[in-house]
């Protein structure tokens, strides 16, 4: 595949990766919930995009005009809806901006604090491609 197509359609050396988190949850106590994931993210200099029960977190202003992985997109629309894919859960992705990925280390540092924070059960994948 030749390198503009790769480019465009986010594979080999542009793909970009993310953790993806799965967060049960109740009306009650959301947003403190994602208060504490918010606080996680920025402690560990990354962003989270997400939310559950129509609240949502998106990227400040500090990051201008960034590209938003097409899951990113998707899953934003559908909370914005109403039409979550898990409605009693939050749902999201870290993502370190203006990079391609999230180090290894830094992963296992933020579950390690997730499940310390939020003292539930989360299913968290440490490497997920955005974009595909």
């Amino acid at each position: 595949m030749k390198k503009r197509l790769r480019k465009k359609l986010h594979k080999g050396e542009y793909q970009e990766f993310g953790i993806s988190i799965i967060i049960p949850v109740n009306e009650d106590n959301i947003q403190e919930k994602l208060d504490s994931i918010i606080a996680i993210a920025e402690n560990n200099n990354i962003i989270f995009i997400g939310g559950g029960f129509g609240h949502f977190t998106l990227p400040s202003k500090e990051y201008g005009n960034m590209d938003v992985p097409n899951k990113i997109e998707t899953l934003i629309m559908f909370i914005a809806l109403g039409k979550e894919p898990q409605p009693d859960c939050i749902i999201g992705y870290f993502i370190k901006p203006f990079e391609k990925e999230i180090c290894a280390e830094v992963a296992q540092k933020v579950k390690s604090e997730l499940e310390i924070a939020l003292k539930t059960e989360l299913k968290i994948n440490l490497r997920i491609d955005l974009w595909n």
